[in-house]
């Protein structure tokens, strides 16, 4: 019968520790060594005026910030589009109403919410979730910025 203790090499090895990073780590970890291509968003020829405009502004916006790339240009396209169908079904909502009112089979009157109410909601949905992919919001802002730790205090020893 063998005696002693554990042999060298002997069990399950040992993962490295950098290997368990969160999604969130790894995202940023992306982002921090993506490399930035040098050449300019170009908008896509399926926007309309109003979109390449937008599109124009948000590739701007992420070039002030240092995170600009050609690859992302459809992701900054389908925002512009997004943002100009917001406009869009606003403007509507704004002439027309949230509701209409419809006559039922049996000659009684309903009113209805306006198919551009749920248009609206999908399109600011999908809006809020492009700008975040695209860190455009505050605490996205937040969690990229330089420096965002509190000072140390005089009481943090307790």
């Amino acid at each position: 019968m063998a005696r002693g203790g554990p042999r060298p090499g002997a069990g399950r090895k040992r993962s490295d520790p950098a290997l368990k990073a969160t999604a969130s780590e790894r995202q940023e970890l992306a982002l921090a060594t993506a490399a930035v291509t040098p050449t300019a968003m170009i908008a896509p020829l399926h926007l309309s005026d109003l979109g390449q405009l937008m599109f124009g502004e948000i590739a701007n916006m992420l070039a002030e910030a240092q995170r600009a790339n050609s690859h992302w240009a459809q992701h900054v396209a389908l925002l512009a589009q997004r943002l100009e169908q917001i406009q869009r079904w606003q403007a509507v909502l704004e002439v027309e109403g949230d509701t209409y009112e419809t006559v039922t089979a049996s000659g009684g009157r309903m009113i209805r919410a306006r198919p551009e109410v749920a248009m609206l909601s999908d399109a600011m949905r999908q809006a809020q979730s492009l700008i975040g992919e695209l860190m455009l919001n505050p605490s996205a802002a937040l969690r990229i910025a330089d420096g965002h730790k509190p000072k140390a205090g005089e009481f943090d020893d307790f």
